[in-house]
């Protein structure tokens, strides 16, 4: 196994693209959010510079229209008022010229024109009182539609710039693996290693046919590379959980114990690599001499 730190991450990038700025270098502490890594994102500003032109123009445009619907409404308000004005002097007219012809002051066709132009009124204001005021709102709710349609486009651009500026996942120490600026990496790229936490842990490859055997609270002996010879140092601690997942390499199957692990004064960098013996029960020994059960 290996000596890491209880918080760790991998830093790729999540977009294939061509580095523009390094901003982090081994050994150095970083927060979460801190930008590692720029990739080159002209084309990504261009477009979001795009999306946003385009937005401001489709909420000037509703914003125009907004204000000739309004007047058009106040208009056919306006007009149904005057209609409506009109069609009860035409009514006060018709009653006096009627009076008027029934002492045979006026003609019959003064009656008649005054009829007339009452009928005409009375038509206007129907009219007008039916026209179909949904047609604005209709058009408003295509324009607040396409509206929305922009702000998706300008979201969507922003995150395809976000995602030009590689940020540490976990706050720690970094260690930045080799790739110079003017480099195309991916997501299959690893940039960076980040150890963060405050303790240091041990993880231990248990083969898969031994895995059954172990379990949380089971102590282990360790010793690490650089502690092997002349002075072998041991390390103690415990098991603290078993990943369920299985895994593997050319050689076995295994899965990984997460152990505590102390290492006193001594500074272990995370990576130390280590050999360690998990002990999973007692033994009689003449039992195990001679393979009683």
């Amino acid at each position: 196994g290996y000596v890491t730190t209880e918080e760790y991450a991998e830093v790729r990038s999540p977009v294939n693209g061509k580095v523009d700025g390094i901003l982090a270098v081994s050994g150095q502490e970083v927060a979460q959010g801190d930008i590692l890594v720029k990739l080159d994102s002209s084309q990504e500003l261009a477009a979001l510079a795009e999306a946003q032109g385009q937005l401001r123009m489709a909420e000037a445009e509703a914003a125009r229209r907004r204000v000739e619907i309004a007047g058009k409404r106040r208009e056919i308000a306006e007009g149904i008022d005057v209609l409506e004005l009109r069609l009860k002097n035409a009514e006060r007219k018709l009653v006096r010229t009627r009076g008027l012809f029934d002492k045979g002051l006026v003609p019959v066709t003064e009656i008649e024109n005054m009829e007339f132009e009452l009928a005409l009124t009375a038509a206007d204001l129907v009219a007008m009182r039916g026209r179909d005021l949904t047609l604005f709102d209709r058009e408003m709710e295509v324009l607040e539609r396409e509206i929305d349609i922009r702000h998706d486009a300008v979201r969507a651009a922003e995150m395809r710039v976000a995602n030009r500026l590689i940020r540490a996942p976990i706050g720690g120490q970094v260690l930045r693996y080799e790739f110079v600026i003017g480099e195309t990496v991916g997501p299959d790229t690893v940039l960076f290693e980040i150890f963060g936490g405050s303790r240091q842990i041990v993880k231990l490859k248990v083969a898969e046919r031994f895995a059954t055997m172990i379990a949380s609270g089971q102590r282990y002996t360790a010793v690490l590379a650089p502690y092997r010879s002349p002075r072998k140092v041991i390390f103690t601690g415990t098991v603290e959980a078993l990943r369920n997942v299985i895994q593997g390499d050319e050689r076995r199957t295994y899965r990984i114990a997460y152990c505590s692990f102390d290492p006193g004064a001594r500074v272990i960098p995370p990576g130390t690599t280590c050999e360690a013996r998990i002990y999973y029960g007692k033994s009689n020994l003449w039992k195990f001499i001679f393979g009683i059960d």
